[in-house]
């Protein structure tokens, strides 16, 4: 995994009920709306792909400096360059997905609807040699 792709999870990631059910399921409904709308909405260069492990279950890990979730053996890569989704503890929104830059600025994957965000098509349509992708 390269650098800006690594986050600091915390270890070991203490669960608590009902926040971290909560928390989790999210992301996960996240991320499965992320699948959904690649597969009928499509971005181009785009895929979700399975690491390791995904057999056994999803690997969720929090980052030790902001505390958001994140998904470790699945990878959304963009043009085959991975991209980092992270989402917030504790975020009310219904699809609270963010991609984070190579710059740490933070784009919404989806609108309320949870159709893709006009920010992220912007993002994923950037040539990779272009900064901040």
């Amino acid at each position: 995994m390269n650098s800006r792709m690594e986050a600091k999870a915390v270890a070991p990631y203490y669960r608590v009920i009902p926040r971290d059910l909560f928390n989790e399921a999210n992301l996960l409904k996240c991320m499965g709306r992320l699948y959904i709308n690649l597969e009928q909405e499509g971005l181009e260069g785009c895929e979700l792909v399975q690491g390791e492990g995904c057999e056994q279950g999803f690997d969720i890990g929090q980052d030790e400096d902001t505390g958001a979730l994140f998904v470790s053996n699945v990878t959304l890569e963009a043009h085959g360059i991975p991209q980092r989704l992270i989402r917030p503890l504790n975020a009310r929104e219904a699809y609270p997905l963010l991609l984070v830059t190579e710059d740490d600025d933070e784009i919404p994957v989806f609108n309320e609807d949870g159709s893709f965000s006009e920010e992220l098509k912007a993002h994923i349509e950037r040539p990779a040699n272009r900064p901040g992708f």
